[in-house]
């Protein structure tokens, strides 16, 4: 394990994250480049690798990652990108879209399960407010393509189910990678016990 995955485990869960937005940036491009015969959709899939770009970047400035292709991933977060890559390099491009909805909804919906918009989380309120946005809606532009190629006859329900399905237990089984921290066991929790003191 890494040095991250050691010493505190939802720090591998950010780093896995930050490589993973570095990962989805390069599959959006990889799609926009197969995506000749819809420019349409070509220059949207490259709009949105630019937008993920930003958003690594951000990321890896925020841990000091000089380059994602240096890291380690878990097991989870190295599968799940695998499933995107592979969707992106050999699925019709579109797909690629339907393979992201999962990661980009999930967010908004966990938003509406905490609270999100409360301005009630303490010093982490600007940080939930900004990751957690109970009102975003940028997972429909995705659909709304991926809607537009099922009319058309590019998309196939049966596929689309299959590429959905493995994208949401993707994001099941990044999530539950994360160790969960359990206070009774931290070497770092106060103690009442002034015996210990």
């Amino acid at each position: 394990k890494q040095w991250y995955q050691r010493r505190v485990p939802i720090t591998a869960g950010m780093v896995d994250d930050t490589v993973y937005c570095y990962e989805v940036m390069q599959c959006l491009r990889t799609a926009a480049e197969r995506s000749n015969d819809n420019t349409t959709l070509q220059k949207y899939l490259y709009f949105k690798s630019e937008s993920w770009k930003g958003v690594g970047a951000k990321s890896c400035n925020t841990w000091h990652i000089k380059s994602a292709d240096g890291i380690k991933l878990g097991g989870a977060a190295s599968a799940y990108i695998a499933h995107i890559r592979d969707v992106s390099e050999n699925d019709s491009p579109i797909y690629t879209l339907l393979a992201l909805t999962p990661c980009k909804r999930l967010w908004s919906w966990l938003g509406k399960q905490i609270g999100s918009g409360t301005k009630d989380f303490g010093v982490y309120t600007t940080w939930v407010e900004r990751n957690f946005n109970p009102h975003s809606t940028g997972y429909l532009e995705y659909l709304d393509h991926v809607e537009w190629a099922y009319q058309a006859g590019v998309v196939t329900a049966e596929k689309a189910l299959e590429v959905f399905t493995a994208s949401i237990q993707g994001e099941v089984n990044f999530f539950n990678s994360v160790a969960r921290c359990e206070p009774a066991k931290s070497r770092t929790r106060l103690s009442t016990d002034r015996s210990e003191l």
